[in-house]
């Protein structure tokens, strides 16, 4: 009956372990940077509903510098480009013309509350 005890004591101990080790795993963290503007852009980053109306967080490359910035996803909206987007720096940059942006990605969903790795 106590070896019963211990192994059950041990078995919980076990689980517990690998179900911690699981969340640490899958934790939801993006680059340094990519954090840091996640934040400085927070009152931003919304969803409405995933798919129709999401306000993401991007990153690209414009004149040399990679610039992050919020952009609206919305299928059935009439929207214009972002105005601006920030270095890592939090240097402000001015899109005069948002087609040079290049290798655009996403780097964080206000959905799914996950960065894109």
């Amino acid at each position: 009956m106590k070896i019963m005890k211990h192994l059950l004591i041990f078995s919980f101990g076990l689980l517990f372990t690998l179900i911690s080790c699981k969340k640490d795993a899958d934790a939801n963290v993006g680059s340094e940077c990519a954090m840091k503007l996640k934040s400085h852009f927070k009152d931003e980053l919304r969803c409405s509903k995933k798919g129709e109306m999401e306000n993401n967080l991007y990153a690209g490359d414009y004149k040399g510098k990679t610039v992050y910035f919020v952009d609206t996803m919305c299928p059935l909206c009439n929207t214009v480009p972002p105005a601006f987007g920030f270095t890592c720096n939090l240097e402000k940059i001015i899109f005069e013309d948002f087609a040079e942006l290049k290798n655009r990605e996403q780097v964080y969903n206000s959905c799914t509350k996950k960065f894109i790795n």
